[in-house]
């Protein structure tokens, strides 16, 4: 098996390990520090070397790992490193070897730039000017800059949170509100925040090229008028190869060829969904990561626009418009593997895109993913209002059908303290507020609404009653907290008395038999009903009550029992039961495929019902009331003609007490049969 020792501790070298990995050839890769190791992910193929190594000990490396080729890819300003490594090299035996520069910026604007031939230069230049100095050179130049006390104080100094430097920090007389310590790249939107937070006057940088976050530093100190001191990079003593040039050198040293053959790995895309919180405020440092690495980005053009990346942008974020691009992108990669990163708002995983796109994804060939989570308006708000949502019902009306969410809502905020809401925006708001007004009327509740609109981007958190939502008119995406005071405790069973319902001249199916033919019909979350012959929909309405998921169809042939199955279904504030006027089985066309099947009155055509539930080839419950011997009849040669098995028939009989005077007496009810099969 080939291999390469690469000192690395750079992007650069960190992307050509990943590239000989790909092909299958083995690399040891060489980092001073734990921190230099995270980034890079150790297989089969790529063993890390942590340590920092004189000449003397790398050429013991050398002996025992026998390298075919030996890569320097050393940060610019890692002089003494370079020189370890030169010598290194020399006291081994003769094998290729590479240095690796860093590319050079091009078409950036350096008028507000001065550059130095070395930190002494720099420092004297520092001492002609006033106001605080942003230092980003890292901490093993510090030690210069705080040797002079009245700059020492000026400063304000960024280094990698290690714990070495944060030690060289404190060491030279640096005060933890002079220290910044994060890990980059940084955006040139983040360098603004940094120097617009520390008031500084001048920057000073190394000359680090491209992948050291010079170009976002540089853009972001001339918006702001904040003069660059850059420390020019030292001049190679030997020649030096760009990344390309060093890639190719090694590809043809081990006959790897460039058409795809070898080197083309089974996958060429990394795809990262990834989520973007609610604007740039609120990216995790993973999820940056992720953007400042990415060969292409995706996303709605609100996200793309703060993004001073030099890559591919497409503001796309549907599965349809971003798959093609993938397909054509994938096409294009002769070697190597290139990173696409997927923007979403707000979480991955909480009513996000990804959840589609990711299936989309996952069936191609070429295509590795990976999700990063972002940090939800949800948990924003709650932080905001100091709320928890741990204990609160989470939903979402943005880009969700009414038939879905207005029913969920109906029942979250009926039966719970706490519920969470997205909304795509103010006629959302008003809707949801016209609904918590009725619910208020009918259920005695108490709510009190806060909305967060346009959190952490000219956010506006406002506190709101039903009235006031209903004609809220602020501009934006908008989150909610719904609060009842007055939450009522669900019921788990079917349980209204007949007195509930409106009833008028309709025949209704009595409270006992009722409660004793939905449990027979056995619903269950999601499930789909046919609720035939409604009558004045009070089956209709326990089962929408049961459970905000359930889908109800109220079919009924008399206007004037429609017209009091709507009455009804109203009083209950239900958004889940439709009401179907027509006879079964012809008022059936065109429904969704029922789960369940409720008959209380069939009008004489219970072998047609039957048959058109038989002929949708799908399993369906069925349960059939009946107070007469000739609709009873019909249940048992209908059971024998469609060759039902196992029909369970029951007669009910119920004797109700009724009080006399002083006394109760029973008074008996009209027996019922309930008869229970499976199609």
């Amino acid at each position: 098996m080939k291999k390469v020792i690469i000192f690395g501790g750079t992007t650069e070298g960190r992307r050509l390990a990943e590239m000989l990995v790909n092909a299958k050839v083995s690399c040891v890769y060489c980092v001073a520090t734990e921190y230099g190791k995270q980034p890079v992910m150790e297989s089969d193929y790529l063993h890390v070397h942590q340590g920092r190594m004189d000449a003397a000990q790398m050429a013991d490396l050398y002996r025992q790992q026998e390298p075919d080729a030996i890569v320097d890819a050393t940060h610019p300003f890692a002089e003494i490193v370079k020189q370890e490594i030169l010598e290194s090299v020399f006291a081994y035996k003769e094998v290729p070897f590479f240095r690796l520069a860093r590319d050079e910026e091009e078409g950036l604007d350096l008028s507000n730039c001065f550059f130095f031939d070395n930190n002494e230069e720099c420092i004297r230049a520092l001492k002609n000017t006033t106001g605080k100095v942003f230092l980003t050179t890292g901490s093993k130049e510090l030690k210069a800059f705080c040797n002079d006390e009245e700059l020492r104080e000026r400063l304000v100094a960024r280094v990698i949170p290690s714990e070495e430097s944060l030690k060289i920090c404190y060491d030279n007389g640096l005060k933890g509100s002079q220290i910044i310590a994060m890990q980059g790249p940084f955006t040139a939107g983040m360098n603004l925040a940094f120097l617009k937070e520390c008031d500084a006057k001048v920057l000073v940088m190394k000359e680090g090229g491209k992948s050291s976050g010079q170009r976002e530093r540089i853009v972001a100190a001339n918006r702001l008028g904040v003069k660059v001191f850059l420390l020019k990079r030292p001049e190679e003593n030997m020649q030096a190869l760009d990344f390309n040039q060093v890639k190719s050198a090694l590809f043809d040293l081990f006959d790897i060829k460039e058409d795809g053959q070898k080197i083309t790995p089974d996958k060429k895309l990394l795809v990262t969904l990834a989520g973007f919180g609610m604007g740039f405020g609120t990216i995790t440092s993973e999820v940056q990561v992720a953007i400042n690495e990415a060969d292409y980005i995706f996303g709605a053009s609100r996200m793309l626009v703060g993004i001073d990346r030099d890559c591919k942008k497409y503001p796309y974020y549907l599965a349809k418009d971003i798959v093609p691009v993938l397909e054509q992108l994938a096409s294009e990669i002769k070697y190597g593997v290139k990173k696409a990163v997927i923007l979403f708002s707000g979480d991955t995983g909480f009513y996000s895109g990804s959840k589609k796109l990711i299936a989309a994804v996952e069936k191609l060939d070429y295509c590795t993913t990976k999700v990063l989570p972002g940090i939800s308006s949800i948990s924003a708000l709650a932080s905001k209002l100091n709320e928890s949502w741990q204990d609160a019902v989470i939903l979402s009306t943005h880009g969700v059908e009414d038939s879905y969410w207005k029913p969920r809502l109906v029942e979250a905020v009926t039966y719970n303290e706490k519920v969470f809401a997205l909304t795509s925006g103010n006629t959302d708001i008003r809707t949801i507020g016209e609904m918590l007004i009725n619910l208020t009327e009918s259920t005695g509740a108490k709510f009190h609404i806060f909305a967060g609109t346009n959190l952490y981007s000219n956010e506006k958190i406002v506190s709101l009653t039903p009235e006031k939502c209903s004609v809220f008119n602020e501009d934006g995406l908008c989150t909610i907290l719904i609060k009842n005071t007055n939450a009522i405790s669900k019921p788990c069973a079917p349980g209204l008395t007949d007195d509930s319902f409106i009833r008028e001249q309709v025949p209704m199916s009595k409270e006992e038999i009722r409660e004793l033919s939905i449990c027979k019909l056995r619903p269950g979350k999601n499930a789909v009903i046919y609720d035939v012959g409604s009558g004045t929909g009070s089956v209709a309405v326990e089962l929408g009550l049961l459970d905000s998921s359930i889908s109800v169809y109220a079919i009924e042939l008399k206007p004037e029992a429609c017209t009091l199955i709507r009455k009804n279904v109203s009083k209950f504030n239900l958004n889940n039961v439709s009401v179907i006027e027509g006879a079964a089985p012809d008022a059936l066309e065109g429904l969704p495929i029922p789960s369940h099947v409720f008959i209380g009155g069939s009008g004489g055509r219970l072998d047609e019902i039957i048959a058109t539930l038989k002929a949708l080839n799908s399993p369906i419950r069925v349960v059939i009331n009946s107070v007469t011997m000739e609709t009873s009849a019909e249940i048992y040669n209908v059971t024998k003609k469609h060759q039902i098995k196992g029909a369970d028939i029951v007669q009910v009989c119920v004797s109700k007490g009724k009080k006399a005077g002083d006394y109760t007496v029973m008074q008996g009810l009209n027996p019922v049969y309930i008869a229970t099969f499976e199609l």
